[in-house]
Parts: C-alpha cells; sequence; structure tokens
C-alpha cells in the first residue's frame, strides 16, 4: 500500500492504512457509477472518499511503475490549485493499493466540501439569479483558473461546485481534477474552455461576453467564437458516442 498524506491530517493515518478493507461496507454513499463517492465522519473532520475503478492491465502496470494513477494525480493537482489561490474541496490523501505487483485500486481524500447546486442544475432550466451567477461563473474562471495557469480539462457541469454567499455572490470550487494541465491561458483557449458545459446559445452568450469584458475583448465577437467552440466540441463528443456503439455492436 502507498499512501501520500497532507501534515496537516498526519492523525487520520489510522484511518487511511484501514479504508481499501473498510471502505465498501462503511461510509456513507454519495454517487456510484464508474467511480464511487462516501463520505465518512472521522476524528470530527468530515472526509469526502473517491474511489477509483480497478484499472485495465496495462494502466495495472503504468500507474504501478510508470506514471501517476487519477487518485495520485487528484491530491497532487489539488495541492497546486490551492497553492496557486484557486478553490478546491482540500486534499486529505492519495492511498493507493498493489497485488502482485500490479497497481488495483485507489482512494482519493479531500475535506467534504458542502455546497448548494452545481453548473448543472442551471444550465438548460429557468433559476434564480441565472445570468448573475453565469456572469460570477465566467469571473471565477479567469481570475482563479487560467490566471494562475489552470486548465481543467474536464471542465463539465458537475465538477463546478456553487455556493450562495451574501449579497448575491456567490463561491464556486472545481472538483474532479485529475485531468488538469498547468499552463498559459491565452484568451481563446480560456474562452473554449466554456464549450464543456453543453450550455445553451443564450446561456454561452452571456459567459462569453463577461469573459471577453474583462479580458477587454469584443463581446459580440466573443459569442460567435465560443458558440462555434460549442458545436466543435459537441460534435465530437457525438462522433466519440456513435463510434462507441458501433464497436460494442460490432463485439
Amino acid at each position: 500500500m502507498r499512501i501520500h498524506i497532507n501534515p496537516k491530517y498526519n492523525k487520520l493515518k489510522r484511518f487511511l492504512k484501514d479504508l481499501p478493507v473498510n471502505f465498501e461496507n462503511t461510509g456513507e454513499s454519495i454517487y456510484k457509477g464508474r467511480n464511487e463517492i462516501k463520505v465518512f465522519e472521522v476524528e470530527g473532520i468530515l472526509l469526502n472518499v473517491k474511489s477509483f475503478k480497478i484499472p485495465h492491465l496495462i494502466n495495472k502496470i503504468a500507474y504501478a511503475w510508470l506514471r501517476g494513477s487519477k487518485a495520485k494525480h487528484s491530491f497532487q493537482y489539488g495541492m497546486e490549485i490551492i497553492k496557486r489561490g484557486a478553490n478546491t474541496p482540500e486534499p486529505i490523501a492519495v492511498v493507493e493499493k498493489l497485488k502482485n505487483g500490479l497497481f488495483h485500486d485507489s482512494y482519493y481524500i479531500s475535506l467534504h466540501h458542502k455546497y448548494e447546486f452545481t453548473i448543472r442544475d442551471l444550465i438548460g432550466f429557468e433559476f434564480p439569479d441565472k445570468e448573475n451567477i453565469l456572469q460570477q461563473f465566467a469571473v471565477f474562471t479567469y481570475e482563479k483558473l487560467h490566471k494562475n495557469g489552470i486548465h481543467h480539462l474536464d471542465y463539465s457541469r458537475g465538477n463546478i461546485l456553487i455556493t450562495k454567499l451574501a449579497n448575491d455572490k456567490y463561491d464556486f470550487s472545481i472538483v474532479d481534477i485529475n485531468r488538469l494541465k498547468f499552463e498559459k491561458m491565452d484568451y481563446l483557449k480560456g474562452l473554449k474552455n466554456f464549450s464543456q458545459i453543453w450550455a445553451s446559445k443564450e446561456e454561452l452568450e452571456i459567459v462569453a461576453k463577461e469573459y471577453a469584458r474583462i479580458n477587454n475583448k469584443n463581446e459580440a465577437e466573443a459569442a460567435k467564437l465560443l458558440i462555434q467552440f460549442d458545436k466543435e466540441h459537441k460534435a465530437e463528443i457525438n462522433r466519440k458516442n456513435n463510434l462507441k456503439k458501433r464497436l460494442k455492436g460490432n463485439c
């Protein structure tokens, strides 16, 4: 077993060592799909534990000896995100288990972040203060992520957590951070990042115009660009999904 821990949380070492044995039968499951997320209370601290599915053979070798696992990347990237001044639930640890020299299962542990809704809850729906939220989302993305060289490669609806503050202000935090790049984000690359939220033309226009405004760019041109980026992104996703269906049909 390999454990990397945020030194602030050394008192949780016993919980972390026992986690691979206890995960299945303890904790409160809040999401179960390809991976599973559970909430635990340990030493008075609410923990969010993400269990990653066991990888295929090639990645069992790669994660064990050649490159970091998704859980390890989540921990490392989370620490760097906070260091750069952006918002993500505080990383606590990563636990990786090997069997017979091959990577087996892994867990990313962070502080449990209480939030009210995600971008998914308002895209495509009537939602209170929606335009203001989307404008603040654009500002957060630029000020906290792009200016700090943080490129979230899976910047999709469910990965942006939102909490309402006082005076119609909102707090944003990013999750699902194992796919990330720390790199210079120019204006067009930053604008294109929003194409992943799968929004309507009207919603994209709100985001694009605000992003252009804070970058001193032409707002109408920004809206046209983001709508085109959105079309290209949706076409690529649909192409991949159709290919997967055809491959499954031939199996």
